[in-house]
């Protein structure tokens, strides 16, 4: 995880500054009761520290670093009842990725198949939230090892 977090912020400064930048919460009264850590880069930080505690794979590890970056473009404060909300997050954030992953796959950190299973686990971290247990049967038959990975970083993500 190390040489995947100096690669991030090394390469990708910008990205690390806008999710330091990027509060879950609406101001200094307001905590969001899914994500009282504040910012999103402590968040990610404490999403990846738990896939390298847990020893998960490489494929796990980046999508856990990248699974946000599109929360600064997608948060939004809902006039009705004055929340942070991130509509839209995770497709935005598995299209943010998608340089950054090429450039894995071009640096060698990442496999082709590795870099495509990344983007989907990006795409759907949300999923399993939003979808009864019938219908994740169903999207998911015939690829376990891929669940197992979305669980995994589910686990992660809801610490």
């Amino acid at each position: 995880m190390i040489k995947l977090l100096h690669w991030f912020q090394t390469n990708y400064p910008e990205h690390k500054k806008a999710l330091l930048a990027c509060h879950h919460n609406f101001d200094d009264n307001d905590t969001n009761p899914y994500h009282v850590e504040g910012d999103c880069w402590s968040h990610t930080m404490m999403v990846c520290k738990i896939a390298e505690l847990k020893g998960y794979d490489r494929v796990v590890q980046v999508s856990a670093l990248l699974h946000d970056i599109g929360k600064p473009q997608s948060r939004k404060i809902n006039p009705d009842n004055k929340h942070v909300q991130f509509f839209g997050h995770e497709e935005l954030s598995a299209e943010m990725a998608e340089p950054l992953v090429a450039d894995l796959v071009a640096r060698e950190m990442l496999s082709l198949d590795e870099a495509d299973e990344v983007l989907e686990l990006i795409r759907l971290h949300d999923f399993l939230y939003k979808h009864s247990e019938q219908e994740i049967i169903e999207k998911f038959k015939g690829r376990y090892a891929f669940l197992k990975n979305l669980i995994a970083l589910s686990e992660c993500d809801d610490f």
